[in-house]
């Protein structure tokens, strides 16, 4: 008698398990209805399907195909952006200066943005936290020194740049005819916004002061 007991019990139970899973089932099919099937394909497309950011075209720009870079110059300075994509649960991107004058350059790598496509701007990820959302340093793109030293033979992406001495500690001098690689992290936002802007603001000449400010144009393509 308990041995049937237990069963009865067990049949019981599995009889209510059953009855719910049935139960939401129908809900979650009423609602998709309702909702319309459009709408959850564009979710399930958006679960699955890689995102990545991929450059703007601008006239002013060159852009190479295989990395995704967008190069800029002006004022003697050439200035590279490329999105990391690997990188996924913030927007990564590794800008590129390199000096082409005869003077020194400066540039205060916390001074650089994000722009959304609501106009909205982003500051980069406080340094203190960079380790919570990136293990290590990603790595460049494959392509990309390759496709940096066809735009120009000068410019030497492996090896480490010289550090120059500085009595502001957050800026960096670059010597003549040298460059320098750095990483900007920012909270993700291309998960919202189809359209971003990294603002490279204030790159210094040390002859005569004068400013250049770089903006790269990426989009979301999922």
């Amino acid at each position: 008698m308990v041995v049937f007991g237990r069963l009865n019990t067990f049949l019981n139970i599995t009889t209510i398990i059953w009855r719910n899973t049935l139960l939401f089932s129908a809900l979650f099919m009423i609602s998709l209805s309702l909702s319309g099937c459009g709408k959850f394909g564009g979710f399930m497309n958006d679960l699955f399907r890689p995102e990545i950011k991929v450059p703007v075209f601008d006239p002013d720009a060159t852009i190479t195909p295989q990395s995704g870079a967008v190069i800029y110059e002006k004022n003697g300075i050439v200035a590279i952006a490329v999105p990391l994509n690997d990188v996924k649960n913030i927007d990564a991107f590794a800008i590129l200066l390199y000096n082409k004058t005869n003077h020194w350059i400066s540039y205060k790598k916390e001074d650089c943005q994000m722009l959304d496509q609501s106009g909205n701007i982003t500051k980069q990820i406080d340094k203190s936290q960079e380790s919570f959302y990136v293990k290590k340093k990603p790595k460049l793109p494959p392509e990309f020194a390759a496709e940096v030293f066809r735009y120009d033979k000068t410019i030497r992406v492996q090896g480490d740049h010289a550090v120059l001495p500085t009595e502001d500690l957050k800026k960096t001098n670059i010597m003549p005819k040298h460059r320098s690689i750095f990483r900007v992290y920012f909270p993700k936002r291309s998960s919202k916004s189809n359209n971003l802007r990294i603002i490279v603001p204030g790159v210094t000449s040390e002859f005569n002061n004068q400013q250049s400010t770089f903006v790269f144009k990426f989009r979301v393509q999922r």
